[in-house]
C-alpha cells in the first residue's frame, strides 16, 4: 500500500480519539509527529490502512509539576522539553538527551510519547526515563493504567500498550539540587544519528559523607530493550565516589550488554563502548567533567 492510499483520521478531542480506538482498534495505527511511523510505513516495516493522528490533541501536550512529581504529556515535543524551565531544573539529563535527538526540525516534531511507543532500544529519551524510575500512563475509554517504565517495554519494539489505549503522559520524581544525573550518547555523526550506545545515570539520597543511597544506570542500544546495569548500581551506593571507585563500578556495566552487530557497529565494539560511556556519564554527574 502506498502512503497516499492510507486514510488519516484526526480527532478533535481526546475523548473522540479514545472512542475511535475503542471502536476500530484493530485497524488504527497511532501517529503524532510521524518521525518514526511514516518512515516505517514507507519502508514496509509496518502496515496500516488507517492512521489515527493525535497531534491536534492539545490535552496531551504539557509539562507541569504536581507536588514532587514532574508530568510530561505524550505530545510534548523535544523542543518543549529543551525549552521548559521545569525540565531544565528537575530533569536536566532528559533535556540533554532531547538536545541530541537529531536536528532542530526533528526536535520540533518528535514527541516523547512517540519515542515510548516506538520502543526502539536506541530511543534517546528512554535511558533517562529508566533512571528516573518513570511511570507511564496509558488511557482508554475504560480508564487509565499506570505502568512502571521497566514493565512498559516487553520486547524489541513491543510495549504493554493495549490496542484500545494511547499513551497519555509520563511522570517521575523531580531531581533536586543534591542529586546527580547525566546522559551521554555515542553516535556516528552529530545530527540525526541513531545511538550506537547511550547511557543515563542518576544518583540520589546524598548523605553527609558525600555518598549516595540510590543509584540507577541504564544502557541503551545494547539489547532488545533498555538494560539496567544492576551490579554497577550496587557498587556505587554507600561509597565515597572517587575516580577509582567510579572506574571500578563502570567496569561491571558490560555484564548487562548483549548487543547485536549492525551497520552502526559490531557487538564487540558496543561492549567496549559501554564501560567508557558509563565512566564518562558518572564522572560528569559526580565531578561535572
Amino acid at each position: 500500500m502506498m502512503l497516499s492510499e492510507i486514510q488519516v483520521i484526526s480527532p478533535r478531542t481526546l475523548n473522540e480519539a479514545l472512542e475511535l480506538l475503542h471502536r476500530d482498534q484493530a485497524e488504527l495505527k497511532i501517529v503524532a509527529g510521524g518521525s518514526d511511523v511514516i518512515v516505517q510505513l514507507r519502508d514496509g516495516i509496518i502496515q496500516a490502512g488507517k492512521l489515527l493522528n493525535v497531534l491536534p490533541l492539545k490535552e496531551l501536550r504539557f509539562i507541569r509539576k504536581a507536588g514532587n512529581r514532574l508530568h510530561i504529556g505524550a505530545l510534548a515535543t523535544y523542543s518543549d522539553i529543551i525549552e521548559s524551565e521545569l525540565t531544565c531544573r528537575h530533569a536536566w539529563l532528559l533535556v540533554n538527551a532531547a538536545k541530541q535527538i537529531g536536528a532542530v526540525q526533528l526536535q520540533n516534531t518528535a514527541t516523547i510519547g512517540g519515542n515510548l511507543g516506538n520502543a526502539s532500544p536506541a530511543g534517546d529519551s528512554l535511558p533517562p526515563l529508566y533512571v528516573l524510575d518513570a511511570m507511564v500512563v496509558t488511557r482508554s475509554k475504560s480508564g487509565r493504567r499506570k505502568i512502571p517504565v521497566e514493565d512498559f517495554f516487553v520486547g524489541y519494539r513491543k510495549t504493554a500498550v493495549r490496542p484500545d489505549e494511547l499513551i497519555e503522559e509520563v511522570h517521575f520524581d523531580c531531581l533536586n539540587e543534591k542529586d546527580r544525573a547525566s546522559y551521554v550518547k555515542f553516535g556516528l555523526r552529530d545530527a540525526n544519528a541513531i545511538s550506537v550506545v547511550d547511557v543515563a545515570v542518576a544518583l540520589r539520597g546524598r548523605m553527609d559523607d558525600g555518598s549516595f543511597s540510590f543509584a540507577r544506570v541504564a544502557l541503551g542500544a545494547v539489547a532488545p530493550t533498555i538494560r539496567r546495569a544492576r551490579r554497577c548500581e550496587e557498587a556505587l551506593v554507600h561509597r565515597t565516589l572517587t575516580d577509582e571507585t567510579i572506574r571500578q563500578s563502570s567496569s561491571f556495566a558490560v555484564e548487562e550488554a548483549s548487543p547485536i552487530t549492525d551497520i552502526r557497529g559490531s557487538a564487540e565494539y558496543r561492549r567496549n563502548l559501554v564501560t567508557s560511556l558509563v565512566y564518562e556519564a558518572l564522572s560528569e554527574a559526580v565531578f561535572g567533567k
